[in-house]
């Protein structure tokens, strides 16, 4: 059993600080795989460039993978004169208020009302050299290491700053994969509070296993008579 009284700094080291991590992180991948803020950024700017008009969604996807991951969006409206007029937008996934490309058609005849298209970020150009795979190796080294950082504060039996630092750090960084490969986000709920606890239980097992430390006395034990003489 984990005592949580006596383990003040493993949670202040490492479990407070880790779980706000990845609550943070959790929230972040919450948002990027719903479309809602990437439908208001593409509505805001139709009704701002093309005032009075209705806009009805026709298809709404997810391209790209990894950091170049983006919400293709395509919209249709009727003009006044009767005419149809097409949108297809990009917006970045990791930043939804952010629109990358734009293409918007008039049909009958077609005309080009404005074609736009971003340069790539540095997500994108980093992303286009990282594959899924690479991302998902670089997880399973990340687990590894926690598991051998686990592993030595167990033979330990103590925690140190530092272990606390490490572990928030790997499991950080093993959150952001999972916000990458977009794992379910029940695991990424149920990979915390894991860690946490194999992270508060792994530095308090020696102790238990050899009973507690016993305090030295303040007389030396070379004079055991000492401990009996009340005389002054």
């Amino acid at each position: 059993m984990i005592d949580l009284k006596n383990q003040a700094k493993q949670i202040r080291y490492f479990a407070v600080p880790f779980l706000i991590l990845s609550t943070l992180i959790l929230l972040q991948q919450w948002r990027i795989s719903r479309p809602d803020t990437a439908l208001q950024t593409a509505r805001e700017y139709l009704e701002a460039q093309f005032p009075g008009s209705k806009w009805e969604l026709g298809k709404l996807a997810s391209v790209g993978e990894s950091l170049g991951k983006k919400w293709r969006l395509e919209f249709s409206s009727l003009q006044k004169d009767g005419r149809r007029i097409q949108a297809n937008l990009l917006v970045d996934r990791w930043m939804p208020g952010r629109i990358v490309g734009k293409f918007v058609l008039l049909l009958g005849p077609p005309q080009v009302l404005e074609g736009e298209w971003n340069k790539p970020t540095l997500a994108d150009q980093i992303s286009s050299r990282v594959t899924r795979h690479d991302f998902f190796l670089i997880g399973i080294l990340l687990l590894a290491l926690q598991l051998f950082w686990l592993y030595r504060m167990h033979g330990r039996g103590r925690f140190r700053k530092t272990d606390g630092t490490i572990l928030a750090v790997l499991g950080g960084a093993l959150m952001l994969i999972f916000t990458v490969l977009e794992i379910h986000p029940g695991f990424m709920i149920i990979y915390p509070l894991i860690l946490t606890f194999l992270g508060l239980a792994a530095g308090s097992t020696k102790g238990k296993a050899n009973g507690p430390e016993k305090e030295s006395p303040d007389f030396p034990e070379s004079d055991p008579g000492r401990r009996f003489d009340d005389s002054p």
